[in-house]
Order: structure tokens, then C-alpha cells, then sequence
């Protein structure tokens, strides 16, 4: 295993800014998993050179699901790059901006977090550059054994919804999985217990950890934060509730989402 701190398990670890994206070894080139906000695009070039990658080596572009923190700078690479995503992101990536339909907050001190953020960072507004798909991009509906095997990654792709109706998370074939925002370790200290911040649906969210567990998941590494154990995710199921959800900020009239 080498000293580089950016290298991980079975990939590289690249964070831009927030969010933590992901760079996995196929036949030809890279697989990327998320990218940042739109204004972090150059942070992440930075860090890809530093870890000895050329952008043009980029060839595929997952997305864990649509929001700005993960599709931010999504079209600076979509030149020679196929998107894989879930079916249920195409119209969310279109629109340009996280979904507000439904959910909230997971507590309260996370919905006071997110009003700080609100106001330090005024151009933060949860809308991002829409993404068009095209022909040739990846869709899936559902876990998908295949599509990764046939680039050369061994993996399946796992549909893990409840943060957004578009969650997708990759399990590698050594119990490494890249959950996006299906769960994360920042900041516990808010009470989180590993949950995302935001949750749309919370049976589905539920239902998705249940599933990451049955999965010969083994070491989970989230898109905010350290890599944990995914036992973590047995000790903390079921600590919320629809009830505990905070559902909207009565001062911005906006979601604040930033997960």
C-alpha cells in the first residue's frame, strides 16, 4: 500500500472542498464517483495532479445522486466522459437544483449548522449547473451486478435511496463500499450517528442501510468524512424518526440541505 494520503483501499481519495469524490481504476482510465461544488473545480485539479492523474484519464463519471455538493462541476468533465447514474437523477440533474419535495433536517443542531452555513456562504443555494444526459451515458434502476465488471472495476452498483430518491452506492467485491450520502461520519459531533444530514424518506433510508449490511459490506467510505466500520450502521439504525425530522428553516423559507 503506498504512503500517499489521497490513496485508499482500492482507489484514490481527491477532497476538493466538502465532499469526498473517489477515483477507481478501469481497462481505460479512471471511474470517478461524485465531484464538488461548482466552484471547486479547480481545487480538484489541483489535487488530481497531485496524485499523478491526468483529467483526460477520467472516462467515467458516477454520480451517487443529483445534489450540488456532488454534480457541482459535473459538465467541466462531460467531454469524453460517459455519466453513470440512477434513472430517477436524469430529470433531477436537468433541473439544476436539489430536490426540496420532501424530508428535512435530522435534528436540531444540524438545522442550526445549516443556518450558520446560510449566512457565512450566501452563494451557497443549493442550485448547481444542470446536467443533460445523453445517449450514450449509463442509467440504472435497481442494483446492477454488471455495468462496472464490463468497465473492469469489480463491483456492483446498489440503489440506496432515502437521502434522495437517486442514491446509488458502489460496493467493491473486497467490502469497500462508496456510500455518497447514504451515510457519513461529519460532523458526529452534531448527533448525527452516522446519518446523512438530510433524509427524504426514512423507511427507504432505513431499508438501504439494511441492505448495505446484508451486502458483505465491510468499510464504508462516505462522501463527508472518514472511512468507518459498517457496524456502525447496525449500533445506529432506527435512532430517528420521521417525527425528529426539522422540515423546513421558517427564516430563509428553504430547505437547508447541504448533505
Amino acid at each position: 500500500m503506498t504512503d500517499d494520503p489521497t490513496r485508499e483501499v482500492m482507489g484514490i481519495k481527491l477532497s476538493p472542498g466538502a465532499t469526498n469524490c473517489y477515483l477507481l481504476e478501469a481497462d481505460r482510465g479512471y471511474l470517478l464517483i461524485d465531484t464538488g461544488y461548482e466552484w471547486e473545480y479547480r481545487s480538484f485539479l489541483a489535487q488530481l495532479a497531485d496524485a499523478g492523474v491526468a483529467v483526460d484519464e477520467i472516462e467515467y463519471l458516477l454520480l451517487t445522486h443529483h445534489h450540488d455538493d456532488h454534480v457541482g462541476f459535473a459538465n467541466e468533465l462531460l467531454e469524453g466522459v460517459t455519466v453513470i447514474a440512477h434513472e430517477a437523477a436524469e430529470d433531477l440533474l436537468q433541473a439544476g437544483e436539489n430536490d426540496r419535495s420532501g424530508g428535512g433536517l435530522l435534528n436540531r443542531r444540524v438545522y442550526y449548522l445549516a443556518k450558520v452555513r446560510s449566512w457565512l456562504t450566501p452563494e451557497w443555494d443549493l442550485t448547481f449547473p444542470p446536467v443533460t444526459l445523453r445517449d450514450d451515458d449509463m442509467l440504472v434502476d435497481g442494483d446492477d451486478d454488471q455495468l462496472l465488471r464490463e468497465l473492469g472495476i469489480d463491483g456492483t452498483i446498489l440503489e440506496t435511496p432515502g437521502h434522495t430518491p437517486d442514491s446509488i452506492s458502489v460496493l467493491l467485491d473486497d467490502g469497500t463500499l462508496f456510500c455518497g450520502d447514504a451515510a457519513m461520519s461529519r460532523p458526529l459531533w452534531a448527533g448525527i450517528k452516522y446519518h446523512t444530514i438530510f433524509i427524504t424518506d426514512v423507511d427507504q433510508y432505513y431499508e438501504s442501510w439494511q441492505k448495505i449490511l446484508g451486502s458483505g459490506a465491510k468499510r464504508v467510505y462516505p462522501a463527508h468524512g472518514d472511512p468507518f466500520d459498517v457496524e456502525r450502521l447496525r449500533e445506529h439504525m432506527g435512532a430517528y424518526s420521521d417525527d425528529s425530522l426539522i422540515e423546513r428553516d421558517p427564516i430563509t423559507s428553504r430547505y437547508a440541505d447541504f448533505g
